[in-house]
């Protein structure tokens, strides 16, 4: 289960020592207990990590730092504290507790978070279930430069000093704590720290005056000025980047970003009907061209978020929202709508519609059609149909539609096996629900790592085909086209033809303009295809496909500055430097920089070990990088047949470079496409297979 933030892997991760865990099992007692209490407390589902069994688990034998590196890419650390967790040769404390403390100190958020009452909390949320000596409390408060504060669940009677439980009474406890309430605080503590987090205007990260990091047993101190200059430079960067989207609204007045319906139901269990209303209307919308539509990606974010919706407007630069709430009971739902004008927050326009189940449909084409007559639209005909059109009149078809689409959006591979579980089942309710079949297209058309079996292309290709048989106004269906066509089987001049008509159908749908872009810049036309990117991050400026394709192409283009912003924003919005960054510094010849952020790429990025090879080899650090790819390539999952012909180059290995490549292409690996631009494989441009391959993807 991913993050509740975009770029993280896990919401808390819990660190103890496993010796503590032992007999009676208090801390996976209290990982259940708190596991119960986040759901009654969060609307959505909290992902815990927790290293339950220590023979399964990560040992010391293992590449520690590697092997948690993106596990601890997490919201909250809770540190179980007890009488030997505070030990500097301990796992736990140096690779857990340390490690986090490092990491979260260095990421966009920072350690400690301004809460929404004014009050500050760190993300280090301390369970302590002993009472401490001085010694330990003395090595904590070094190491996070404060004292420990926590939330204890300690027993204490005369002698006694151990770990609080479920059943122990108030009244015998010199402590006079209860188990159940302390569960709740934690709980608590969690939420105000995760709002913070995920309410950006509110979140204020606060900076101790200096920071003390030790480096192989050196205590070194980083300076205020480093600090202040790096949150400078960071402010002018936003400021700059909240102004052009001010600027932008003030003649955007047919503009519009659809934020997240509120799931009101009682049980509150139909999260995916409430996405999938707001997404259905949404999708109607964009359907209209004289309305500049916001795309899904970026209006989820603000999901159960708090903020001013004349903030979210500017940041969107739209100048209309549209809210709503879904409330389900059975077969009844009520839909409550309201238009806002964003710039002083008055409603345009409200409306409750109380409806039988099989009416939904009605319902969110009635809501599109108000929409756009209160905003003035023009509609050409084809437009006003758009709006009028279902596309499945069968309630449990359109149910598990829904649920496809919201395990699709979570973009992992299990979530997308469930999608196409999902998908296809509205198939079999419905054969001839055009939006299901190309749901299922687009299981098998994204590839997660870059690298998809080409039978996948060929399943992607069939089911895109029967969608487009049953509906030809898909603009969705044929972006999916137009990209088979593009990257995967180098019709670059065909799949224009397809991507423009895909924009005359859906001209508010980002991914086309992503994509279309790519056939200028793959081509040769750099500027052209960087403006068809742009477009897409006008429609969609907060997702992360879009935001780190736009940098790679700053730099395949040379325009460093650019580049460099641009990962100064991808950070800023995700968490994270992406290779792109690391590349540009490299060209720039500052080596240790560039290692240093192809160091820390997470382990889900294609790139990672093999962009670190490349790095040391350009740096002349030829050992190091062998060292690198060889460790690279005995680690298991599949790898970047062209990161890895990268890394080939980088030691000058051309012909295994070339040999990637190749393989890469037969497989149709997307980075394939790049090759006449990418100046990363100049090295191979004289060689004949080089020619040959140019030729075989239509770029000679």
């Amino acid at each position: 289960m991913p993050s509740l933030i975009p770029g993280f892997e896990y919401d808390i991760f819990i660190s103890y020592r496993h010796k503590d865990n032992k007999g009676d099992r208090w801390v996976t007692d209290f990982v259940i207990a708190l596991k119960a209490e986040l759901e009654a407390t969060f609307k959505e589902e909290i992902s815990v990590y927790f290293d339950e069994n220590a023979a399964d688990g990560i040992l010391e034998t293992y590449h520690v730092s590697k092997s948690l590196e993106g596990k601890l890419k997490c919201l909250i650390l809770i540190p179980v504290i007890s009488q030997t967790y505070c030990d500097p040769q301990s796992f736990a404390w140096q690779h857990e507790f340390c490690a986090f403390n490092k990491s979260v100190s260095e990421d966009a958020f920072g350690r400690d978070i301004k809460l929404s009452n004014g009050n500050v909390a760190s993300r280090i949320v301390p369970v302590k279930i002993h009472e401490i000596d001085s010694t330990d409390q003395n090595l904590i408060k070094n190491e996070i430069g404060d004292v420990l504060r926590s939330v204890d669940f300690i027993f204490r009677s005369p002698g006694v000093n151990r770990p609080l439980k479920a059943n122990d009474l108030r009244t015998e406890n010199d402590n006079r704590i209860y188990y159940r309430d302390q569960i709740n605080k934690v709980a608590n503590t969690v939420k105000q720290i995760v709002a913070a987090m995920r309410s950006p205007t509110k979140l204020v990260q606060v900076s101790s005056p200096t920071s003390h990091l030790s480096v192989k047993g050196i205590k070194t101190t980083k300076k205020p000025i480093i600090v202040i200059g790096t949150l400078l430079l960071l402010s002018i960067l936003l400021i700059g980047y909240y102004l052009s989207t001010v600027k932008k609204q003030q003649y955007l007045d047919k503009s519009i970003a659809v934020l997240p319906f509120l799931d009101l139901s009682q049980e509150h269990d139909q999260e995916y009907f409430s996405d999938g209303m707001m997404e259905e209307i949404l999708n109607h919308l964009a359907k209209i061209k004289d309305l500049r539509v916001i795309s899904r990606t970026s209006s989820m974010q603000y999901k159960g978020t708090k903020i001013a919706l004349s903030e979210i407007a500017a940041k969107l630069g739209v100048a209309s929202i549209l809210e709503g709430s879904v409330r389900k009971s059975g077969e009844r739902v009520r839909i409550s709508v309201q238009l806002i004008d964003a710039v002083n927050e008055s409603t345009l326009w409200s409306e409750d519609y109380d409806r039988e189940l099989q009416d939904i449909f009605a319902v969110q084409s009635e809501v599109s059609i108000r929409v756009a007559e209160t905003l003035k639209t023009k509609l050409t005909q084809q437009e006003k149909e758009s709006l009028s059109k279902s596309y499945t009149v069968n309630p449990q078809a359109y149910k598990y539609y829904l649920k496809g689409r919201f395990f699709w959006d979570k973009r992992t591979r299990q979530s997308f096996d469930s999608a196409e579980v999902y998908f296809k089942r509205a198939i079999e309710i419905d054969p001839q629900y055009a939006l299901a079949y190309a749901g299922v297209a687009d299981c098998y058309s994204i590839d997660l790592n870059d690298a998809p079996e080409l039978q996948d292309v060929l399943i992607a290709k069939s089911y895109v085909a029967k969608a487009l048989a049953l509906d030809s106004t898909l603009g969705e269906a044929w972006t999916t086209m137009g990209i088979i066509r593009s990257a995967r089987e180098y019709d670059w001049e065909g799949s224009k033809k397809i991507f423009e008509k895909a924009i005359r159908l859906n001209p508010n749908y980002p991914p086309v303009y992503l994509f279309y872009g790519n056939v200028f810049f793959y081509t040769g036309d750099l500027q052209r295809g960087i403006k068809e990117n742009k477009k897409a991050l006008d429609l969609d400026p907060l997702s992360f496909p879009i935001n780190g394709v736009l940098g790679s192409h700053y730099f395949q283009a040379g325009e460093y500055d650019h580049a460099i912003a641009q990962a100064m924003r991808v950070k800023t919005l995700f968490g994270n430097r992406p290779a792109f960054l690391g590349l540009t510094l490299l060209k720039q010849k500052k080596y240790a920089e560039a290692i240093d952020v192809f160091a820390n790429l997470p382990e889900t990025n294609i790139a990672h070990g093999l962009a670190l090879s490349y790095g040391y080899a350009i740096a002349g650090e030829n050992t190091r990088a062998k060292e690198e790819l060889a460790k690279t390539l005995k680690q298991e999952g599949t790898r970047s047949n062209f990161w890895l012909a990268i890394a080939y180059i980088g030691l000058k290995e051309y012909d295994s470079a070339l040999t990637k490549l190749e393989r890469g292409y037969e497989v149709r690996e997307f980075p394939i496409a790049t090759i006449k631009v990418n100046p990363l494989v100049d090295p191979l441009r004289n060689e004949p297979r080089f020619k040959a391959l140019l030729k075989k993807v239509n770029l000679d």
